[in-house]
């Protein structure tokens, strides 16, 4: 049964990849990260610290696509966590993260703090729970592409890596007033996210709020415990400038090793195509979807299989219509709203821990577009010390002339990651 909870969580934790010629490296960005770190020499399981830092250098070469055209990539990050009790029923949360990026590539490398979390929490009750301040909101049950996280949009301030759990924790957070009941058998949250700002800010260190909170927007999302292995999510989401939206969640264990999961959301809204290139369309019914298995072995191996679909994405005649300029602006709008860049998609991830030895982990995933016959495929290696790990990552965008991912001015990028935590 362990095998099936772990191949669950799995299904539960991630976003879109996103696909840019500074792409950098991490993994999960999460407080458990250094008790695992510390789990995995063997010794005793340790007490999770309320805090985590930790230092990150990356150095590598890439191709943009076209003759012999290399760049260079050098950088460093400084990402820290704290989730501290105040007071009985009180927490304090913070999360941020400064990359400093050096990098020849298209687009160049910038400097880029991101703040992802910092609110507080009060727990009125243990079934009660209220919270405000900047919360990364997440939801779905995919692990590639996440229909009902609505609130990932524009939410990116760098890629650190394209793995999908990373890409939704590393993002900024959106400013909430939020409030969750539970019941034995349910559960109902409400959140409340004000506009505070029009437009974004490219600043090193600005708050961003005009990406995260350009409207009045709102999201209740609710669920009930039907059998042990069966406890669907309902959502629905809208706001000043947002049409209604609805979605649902699913997750299921088949048998002691199988996850089944789907993710949906429909409402109207306008295609992908006309946001990227500002072109005025009626707003029409989308429909959105993900669906696959997980599986889990015995010896730590863990597969998905997941098919992705959007209507609002672009078909291959609609594409294929596109000039080379538009095409970049497609995919890099996609890259922004986390959302698909074409119609339908396949998405195979696999990770392996202790990989011949102990300690040693590989993951990676293929992202096949049907739609132009184009795919991205990214692979890491790591080794995990008791507070470093050593990485080496290789990422590769390919497809036809005019496919969608050969749209994309990066073809290939290959680098070294070390990170060492306090």
């Amino acid at each position: 049964m362990r095998k099936a909870l772990i191949a669950l969580a799995l299904a539960q934790a991630a976003q879109f990849p996103a696909f840019a010629a500074d792409a950098s490296s991490g993994p999960p960005d999460d407080l458990e990260a250094l008790k695992l770190a510390d789990e995995s020499t063997g010794d005793a399981p340790q007490q999770a610290q309320p805090w985590r830092v930790f230092v990150e250098a990356a150095a590598g070469r890439g191709r943009l696509r076209g003759g012999d055209s290399r760049f260079g990539l050098v950088r460093g990050a400084l990402d820290a966590r704290a989730d501290v009790m105040l007071t009985n029923g009180l927490r304090a949360v913070f999360s941020d993260r400064l990359d400093l990026v050096d990098s020849d590539g298209v687009p160049p490398g910038k400097n880029i703090n991101t703040l992802r979390e910092a609110y507080l929490s009060w727990a009125r009750s243990d079934d009660q729970i209220f919270d405000l301040g900047r919360v990364n909101l997440r939801n779905g049950a995919a692990m590639g592409y996440n229909p009902t996280d609505w609130f990932k949009e524009d939410a990116l301030r760098a890629i650190v890596n394209p793995d999908p759990a990373v890409i939704r924790e590393n993002r900024q957070g959106t400013v909430v007033v939020q409030a969750q009941q539970l019941w034995v058998r349910a559960s109902l949250t409400a959140a409340f996210s004000p506009r505070l700002a029009r437009s974004g800010d490219e600043a090193t260190f600005a708050l961003n709020a005009g990406a995260t909170n350009p409207s009045n927007r709102w999201l209740l999302a609710g669920s009930y415990k039907f059998a042990d292995k069966f406890n669907p999510q309902w959502l629905i989401h809208g706001g000043a400038d947002t049409s209604t939206q609805v979605g649902l969640n699913i997750s299921t264990l088949i048998g002691d090793a199988t996850v089944a999961f789907g993710e949906f959301s429909a409402g109207k809204g306008t295609s992908l195509i006309s946001q990227a290139l500002a072109v005025a369309e009626a707003p029409s019914y989308q429909q959105r979807a993900a669906a696959g298995l997980t599986y889990t072995t015995a010896f730590k191996l863990s597969l998905t299989a997941e098919f992705e679909y959007s209507s609002a994405a672009p078909v291959g005649d609609d594409w294929n219509a596109l000039s080379a300029p538009a095409r970049q602006q497609v995919l890099a709008k996609s890259q922004a709203l986390q959302e698909l860049p074409s119609r339908t998609q396949w998405f195979i991830f696999a990770t392996w821990d202790d990989l011949f030895v102990q300690r040693l982990s590989a993951s990676g995933f293929v992202r096949r577009d049907l739609e132009t016959r184009s795919s991205a495929m990214w692979l890491e290696a790591r080794y995990r010390w008791e507070r470093t790990d050593l990485a080496l990552q290789w990422q590769l965008l390919s497809g036809p002339p005019g496919s969608v991912y050969h749209a994309a001015p990066q073809q290939k990028t290959g680098q070294v990651v070390l990170r060492v935590y306090f």
